[in-house]
């Protein structure tokens, strides 16, 4: 086996070896460890087959690997679908299929999850593609940087969804891999001298320890410089822990403006939150009676209005729509969206966002009294879905829960106390659950929160949802917005609120049979307290009973931009900062200068080595040469390498004597007594000075020598 098989070998066990470790970075958003030994299950033999292969045909190993994926992705996820174990088209209808499965997955499933085989599928689809690509990149001279940004990217995605930093096992077995490659004295890349290398190594080790001290804050919402605020409720991403994440971003913006006629700010929702798992809250499938979401179960005796809403988006891009609760039209969307029964939202399909949306939306303001709340009847066990806990609820929770309402008769009162509580004897911070290491919403942190009675919207929501299934009442988590700013605008439509990105808010929702959902804000200073007077009297509730009988599934009309002269005069206009821009500018220029610092390092050892032997000096001026345009010719004798290069200007005498030391220590079997490193220098400046400023800067930026 000779050197080169040698290497080929070994440039496709490090590429599987560093698919593995960032495998494993993915971690954090998967249950269990089954799904990462099926797609191991495919990389290990696809590998195995490439190595084979290379070994006696290297050029056929790109297609091979392909081919030989597509066969493990059949055999291992729809084995049902072949004939005799081959693949057939219906083979890849099924993949496509399953494949297509994971969308609906990742928009509402939260992370971790227990990944279903159309999640898995995802994860092995992508890195089969990944393997492939950084198998053939491998070989190329340009691999280096390539694979750092294609490995770097894998690195990223799944720090991007759970908002943590990649795991130093994860980070510096990539980094091997990479460092291998880049090492390998492959003839492809060249051997980088130790010097130089230590120098990178620990240039690039200072940039990485001081850019998360110096750097700006990784803000999921939205980009300091000016451009739309990106998803806030990303797909597959738990919109509980990313609200608390939203909320300290360093640059509120305005997101949305909204005119009501309801005399008063109404609560947004785009998600509800039924399922705890003990750790989180998310979405999931619809279990009981969905007409408990619609309003025709009310009572007689319940008055109610109709409310119209009129939205203008204006930094916002989600596929969730922020509408008023309970919604029963929606008029003007353009688009393709669709109805959530359960929790009455609503949901953009395909690409569909509320980037630049215009929309009205008809709601129903229910108005019990006290009276009427407090004589409905116990929920029935078709909400005993809402009345889910895990078993290991702390004590000091269910303590606090049941000592908090022990004064109370009914549901509502019940309800009433717990909210009240929280209210007055807790404070608002975003800033004191992450500092002293409660941030989130399960029951590992709820009881650190009650002893520190501070928090933010998620653990007053989250609290009071599972204190209220404690003492037994259905309950569940509302996500959206809080009302907004009045701002003092008003016309014959209504008020006139502008709701920034610090407005992004949870609450909880309760059920009451005959009445619908209510909802109950115990966050201290948003909202009002939910309290209805012994009196009919309207509330500012976030959200309710809802019934959805018609959706803009495309655009019916648009809004008139003349009726939101109010919100227009009122927008502000999102706000740069200066950080981000200069840290981004200071990282680019220390990494553009990584090449031109190797460069003049190998130039400066070459030097030192040249002054007792002429090779060196001869590579270097072969090096400087290539770096500005002229390349070598492998056939070439040094002495006709120097005819050609004299044909730039090139120090004739100078070179003459280099020539000469070369060809005495390469064919007359002894090294020159004599130092040329004078002459070769002489060589190098006259042969730079031949060329233009555009060649000798890109010479100086963009080195081509380290490339061979």
């Amino acid at each position: 086996m000779s050197r080169s098989r040698v290497d080929e070998f070994g440039d496709t066990l490090v590429v599987l070896v560093a698919s593995a470790v960032l495998l494993a970075g993915f971690a954090p958003l998967l249950d269990g460890y089954r799904w990462a030994l099926t797609v191991l299950a495919v990389l290990v033999p696809v590998a195995a087959v490439t190595a084979v292969v290379r070994l006696r045909a290297p050029a056929w190993g790109t297609p091979v690997a392909a081919l030989t994926g597509v066969l493990m992705l059949v055999w291992v996820f729809v084995p049902g679908a072949t004939v005799l174990g081959l693949p057939t088209p219906r083979s890849l209808t099924a993949l496509g299929d399953l494949l297509g499965r994971s969308r609906s997955v990742i928009l509402e499933e939260v992370a971790p999850i227990t990944p279903p085989d159309s999640i898995v599928l995802l994860i092995a689809v992508t890195f089969l593609v990944t393997f492939v690509l950084a198998d053939a990149v491998a070989r190329q001279t340009w691999r280096v940087p390539l694979l750092g940004l294609l490995w770097a990217t894998m690195l990223v995605v799944p720090s991007v969804i759970s908002m943590q930093m990649p795991s130093w096992p994860v980070f510096l077995g990539a980094a091997a891999a990479w460092l291998w490659l880049w090492w390998s004295e492959s003839p492809h890349v060249g051997h980088l001298p130790t010097r130089a290398a230590g120098l990178t190594g620990a240039g690039a080790l200072v940039v990485a320890l001081a850019l998360p001290v110096l750097g700006p804050d990784i803000d999921p919402t939205s980009s300091d410089f000016g451009v739309s605020e990106s998803e806030v409720f990303g797909a597959g991403i738990n919109p509980m822990i990313e609200l608390g994440q939203n909320l300290r971003q360093s640059t509120p913006r305005r997101v949305l403006t909204y005119t009501s006629d309801a005399g008063e700010g109404q609560y947004l929702k785009v998600a509800t939150l039924r399922q705890f798992t003990g750790r989180t809250w998310g979405p999931s499938p619809v279990l009981g009676d969905a007409d408990i979401e619609g309003i025709d179960d009310l009572d007689d005796g319940i008055e109610t209005r109709d409310i119209s809403t009129r939205v203008r988006i204006d930094s916002l891009r989600s596929n969730l729509l922020p509408v008023p609760y309970p919604a029963t039209r929606v008029r003007g969307l353009e688009g393709q969206w669709r109805w959530l029964r359960d929790g009455s939202t609503v949901r953009g399909e395909d690409r569909t966002t509320t980037e630049d949306q215009r929309y009205t939306v008809t709601s129903v303001d229910r108005q019990p009294t006290a009276e009427q709340i407090r004589a409905a009847a116990a929920a029935g066990p078709g909400l005993d879905v809402y009345r889910t806990l895990p078993r290991a609820v702390p004590d000091l929770v269910n303590r606090l829960a049941r000592t908090k309402s022990a004064g109370a008769r009914t549901d509502y009162d019940r309800m009433v106390a717990l909210q009240d509580w929280l209210r007055d004897d807790f404070s608002y911070s975003v800033e004191a659950p992450v500092e002293d290491g409660y941030d989130g919403n399960g029951l590992d942190v709820m009881e650190e929160f009650l002893r520190k009675k501070s928090g933010y919207c998620v653990h007053f929501a989250s609290t009071l949802a599972v204190m209220g299934r404690i003492v037994g009442v259905p309950t569940r988590v509302a996500v959206g917005y809080a009302p907004g700013d009045n701002l003092l605008s008003r016309t014959t439509e209504g008020t006139t609120y502008g709701v920034d990105s610090d407005d992004l808010h949870a609450w909880t929702e309760a059920y009451f049979p005959g009445i619908g959902w209510i909802g109950f804000d115990a966050t201290p200073g948003v909202g009002e307290a939910t309290e209805f007077a012994e009196e009919a009297q309207p509330q500012d509730l976030p959200g309710t009973d809802a019934e959805v009988p018609e959706a803009g599934g495309g655009s019916e009309r648009g809004l008139d931009p003349g009726d939101d002269q109010a919100g227009e005069q009122a927008e502000e206009a999102p706000t740069a900062t200066w950080r981000p821009a200069l840290v981004a500018v200071v990282v680019l220029a220390v990494l553009g200068a990584v090449p031109a610092v190797v460069r003049q390092l190998r130039r400066r050892r070459r030097w030192t080595a040249g002054q007792s032997a002429s090779e060196p000096l001869w590579t270097e001026i072969a090096d400087t040469a290539r770096d500005l345009g002229i390349e070598p010719d492998p056939s070439e004798t040094p002495r006709g390498f120097a005819r050609r290069l004299s044909t730039y200007g090139v120090d004739a005498a100078a070179m003459d004597r280099v020539v000469g030391a070369v060809e005495q220590d390469r064919y007359a079997g002894s090294v020159a007594t004599r130092s040329h490193v004078g002459e070769a220098q002489q060589v190098v400046e006259s042969l730079q000075a031949s060329r233009g400023r555009r060649a000798r800067w890109l010479a100086r930026i963009a080195p081509r020598s380290l490339l061979r």
